[in-house]
């Protein structure tokens, strides 16, 4: 029963060792994935600054229509390839951000599978003493009858007629010579 019973809670704490592991690594991928993207965001964010720095510039020089125009479009082109790489990053912080509280969800599980495997065990080792204790009990009062068994019949074969015993015992019984006569 024991064993069986050992192999079950094994089984599960492999499963769950493994599930641990991979949720683990997924929480891992997760958060690299979004530091690669607000890495990303932080890159597109400087791109647009040198370009309002550049367009800036040369709005203080002579303009020409024709690049105004090229780096405005560029400017556009950065601004919205910045909304983007914003948005993702968005999402993958929040996949990683739920990625990391189904990890959590899975250790409190494991700790709780754990704290229930042990508390079983604790039961079940109870329940094996309280059935060892039981049969201990048992041989012990089956020894206890048959000790009064026996004396009852040893004490009913020295009396046959169930006349009182003497007071001495039986190897002191035999006649002692007494003191007043002479050997």
């Amino acid at each position: 029963m024991k064993r069986r019973f050992d192999f079950r809670l094994e089984r599960v704490r492999r499963v769950r060792d493994v599930e641990e592991r991979v949720a683990r690594a997924e929480r891992a991928r997760a958060e690299e994935l979004a530091r690669a993207a607000e890495t990303a965001r932080d890159e597109a964010r400087s791109v647009l600054e040198r370009s309002r720095a550049w367009l800036s510039t040369l709005l203080e020089g002579r303009l020409e229509p024709g690049h105004v125009l090229a780096s405005q479009r560029a400017l556009d082109a950065e601004l919205a390839q910045l909304r983007r790489r914003v948005e993702s990053a968005r999402t993958v912080r929040a996949q990683a951000e739920h990625a990391a509280a189904e990890h959590r969800e899975r250790k409190s599980a494991a700790r709780a599978l754990e704290e229930l495997r042990e508390r079983n065990r604790r039961h079940h080792t109870a329940e094996l003493e309280k059935s060892d204790n039981a049969v201990l009990d048992e041989v012990a009062q089956r020894l206890a009858e048959r000790e009064r068994g026996a004396r009852d019949a040893d004490e009913r074969g020295r009396n046959p007629e169930g006349a009182s015993s003497p007071t001495r015992p039986p190897a002191d019984q035999t006649e002692t010579p007494s003191r007043d006569r002479a050997p």
